[in-house]
């Protein structure tokens, strides 16, 4: 039977290379935010605060998605590894959502 083992290396790649494009992203809505003037950041806060948290619970998820990967991998947990999966898969599902979010938007 085939274990999930063998892709934990993978696992722990594609959640830090995630939560690396996630900081980016947190970046952006950040940047986006301060371009507003003070008068205006009231209107907009609730959309802005709203994608930004959801970004930080996916980088939070990809975090843990690669130490989970890690440790599953260094002390040959296989529950673990598959957690780890199931975790990224959230954590991208958020940030679809986000992104999605953002892009509608642009008017």
């Amino acid at each position: 039977m085939p274990s999930a083992i063998g892709i934990a290396g993978d696992i722990t790649g594609a959640a830090t290379a995630l939560a690396g494009l996630i900081l980016v992203f947190l970046g952006a809505i950040s940047t986006a935010f301060e371009g507003y003037q003070k008068t205006e950041k009231s209107a907009v806060r609730s959309k802005f605060k709203l994608r930004a948290w959801i970004a930080f619970v996916g980088f939070v998820l990809a975090l843990l998605a690669a130490a989970l990967s890690l440790i599953g991998k260094w002390l040959v947990l296989e529950c673990a590894v598959i957690s780890a999966l199931g975790l990224l898969f959230v954590s991208l599902i958020l940030i679809l959502f986000a992104a999605l979010s953002a892009v509608r938007e642009i008017k």
